[in-house]
Order: structure tokens, then C-alpha cells, then sequence
């Protein structure tokens, strides 16, 4: 049985960060791929903001029908290549939560698009990329970290479009 390569890209949920998922499959020799896309929304300390939001609640907000909709094709294209693509939001940037995070998912590699300027979709928003930048030499030496540069036309966008 193949070997699952988990990998974490940070995203902002647009479509536009979903290039850098589908060029890090095409780049991927693993026959198995689960992707975790991460958006970084400091946790609340307001009472109101804490009750009953959860996970769910937060990626129905960030996370619109065009983003699914490209995800669903993303599966179909790459569904030989056994594709899992599921979305969370970090909560803090500490680096000790981070370590813990990646350990805890099992993270393979770490890719962060190189120079995508992320869209500041909630007021607690923080920019994931830079926070697993600050913690790079401190990440277990068995999860790969690169930057990738986007190298090709929005395919997500004509895809969806």
C-alpha cells in the first residue's frame, strides 16, 4: 500500500490560491495526496464571538461556491491520484501550537506560495505563511518546507470560469 504524502499549503480560500494546490499535485510524485489548506483568524476572546461558532460556521463564511465548486473539479481531474483536499483555520500563530499542529496532522511538507498576497477575509486574520516561515527551523526534520513560485496561467480559474 502507497504511502499517503500529507501536505499543508496556507490559502485565503480564493480561487486563486487553488494554483498553487494543483501545481503542488502535478509536482507530487506520492500516488496518495491529502492537501490542507489553512487561513489563519486569531481566536476571539469576545464571549458573543465565541459562542456557537464553530469550524463549520467559519469556513461557510470563507469559503464561497466557486472556491467548492473548484475543489470538486480539482477531485475529478486528479482522482487517480487518490486526492483529499480538506480545509482548517489555525488560531494562533505561536510557534510551540504550530509544531504541534503539523505533528498532530502527520504533515509530510510544508509548501508556501512564494510571494501570493493573501486576502484579509476576517478581522482577526493572520498571515499563516509568515508564521510557519518564523518556526521553519524548529519544524521536525521530516516534513519538507519550500516556497513555490506560481509558474502557470489561473487553470482554476478557466476551469471554474
Amino acid at each position: 500500500m502507497a504511502k499517503t504524502t500529507r501536505i499543508l499549503i496556507p490559502s485565503d480560500f480564493t480561487l486563486e490560491s487553488l494554483d498553487f494546490v494543483s501545481q503542488s499535485i502535478d509536482e507530487s510524485t506520492a500516488d496518495q495526496i491529502d492537501i490542507i489548506l489553512v487561513y489563519g483568524n486569531r481566536n476571539s476572546t469576545s464571549a458573543s464571538e465565541l459562542l456557537g461558532i464553530g469550524l463549520e460556521d467559519q469556513l461557510d463564511v470563507l469559503q464561497s461556491a466557486s472556491f467548492l465548486k473548484a475543489c470538486s473539479t480539482m477531485y475529478q481531474r486528479y482522482q487517480t491520484r487518490k486526492l483529499s483536499i480538506f480545509a482548517d483555520i489555525l488560531g494562533t500563530d505561536n510557534g510551540h501550537y504550530l509544531q504541534h499542529y503539523l505533528k498532530g496532522q502527520s504533515v509530510d511538507e510544508i509548501i508556501i506560495p512564494s510571494g501570493y498576497n493573501y486576502k484579509k477575509k476576517t478581522r482577526n486574520f493572520f498571515n499563516v505563511a509568515d508564521a510557519l516561515r518564523n518556526v521553519q527551523h524548529q519544524i521536525r526534520p521530516t516534513v519538507s518546507f519550500k516556497e513555490q513560485r506560481h509558474n502557470r496561467k489561473s487553470e482554476v480559474l478557466l476551469a471554474v470560469g
